[in-house]
C-alpha cells in the first residue's frame, strides 16, 4: 500500500490479456472515491470508479460495475472488514470471487475487484462471513435501477 496524487493504493493485481489493474482510494467516509486504473504494459488504457459515502447507511458492501471498450468488464467493491469473501455472478451464471484486500484502517474498510471473463457481463454480487451470505444485490447493467434509498435494489 502506498500514496500517490491518486491516493492510496490498496490493491493491485492481473487481467487477461496482459493487463494489469490498480485501486486507488481516497477522500473519507462522506465522499470517498475508489478508482480502478487498468494498465496495458505501463500505459494507462482505462480509469474509472465510483465516489459517494463509504458505504450507504444499512448496506455492508457499497459496489461498481463498468468496462471500457474492448477491455473485459470489471467489479469492485468496498466492504465492511468482517467480510471474508466477495463474489460476482456473471450474466451466464458462472461464479467469481473477488480479489480481497486485507482490511485497510485509513479508511476502515476492505476493498475487492476482479476482472470478468470475456463475453460475460455482470449478474449480482454477494458478500459472506465464514460462509455466511451477508448482503446479496443485483448488478445492472444499462439504466440504473430505481432507488431504494439505501443504494440497493435486493435479490429477489
Amino acid at each position: 500500500m502506498h500514496e500517490s496524487d491518486e491516493g492510496v493504493e490498496v490493491m493491485a493485481g492481473t487481467a487477461d490479456p496482459g493487463l494489469r489493474w490498480a485501486v486507488f482510494v481516497s477522500g473519507d467516509e462522506h465522499e470517498l472515491f475508489t478508482m480502478l486504473h487498468v494498465y496495458s504494459g505501463d500505459k494507462l488504457v482505462a480509469g474509472s470508479g465510483f465516489g459517494g459515502p463509504a458505504l450507504y447507511p444499512g448496506s455492508l458492501i457499497n459496489e461498481y460495475r463498468g468496462r471500457t471498450e474492448d477491455l473485459p468488464w470489471f467489479v469492485m467493491a468496498r466492504t465492511v472488514p468482517v467480510v471474508d469473501r466477495v463474489v460476482a455472478t456473471t450474466d451466464k451464471g458462472r461464479e467469481i470471487a473477488l480479489t480481497l484486500s486485507p482490511p485497510i484502517e485509513q479508511f476502515g474498510l476492505r476493498f475487492a475487484v476482479a476482472p470478468l471473463p470475456a463475453g460475460e457481463r455482470p449478474g449480482s454480487i454477494r458478500i459472506e462471513r465464514d460462509g455466511v451470505v451477508l448482503e446479496s444485490a443485483q448488478q445492472w447493467v444499462g439504466p440504473p435501477p430505481p432507488f431504494t434509498g439505501a443504494g440497493w435494489v435486493p435479490n429477489a
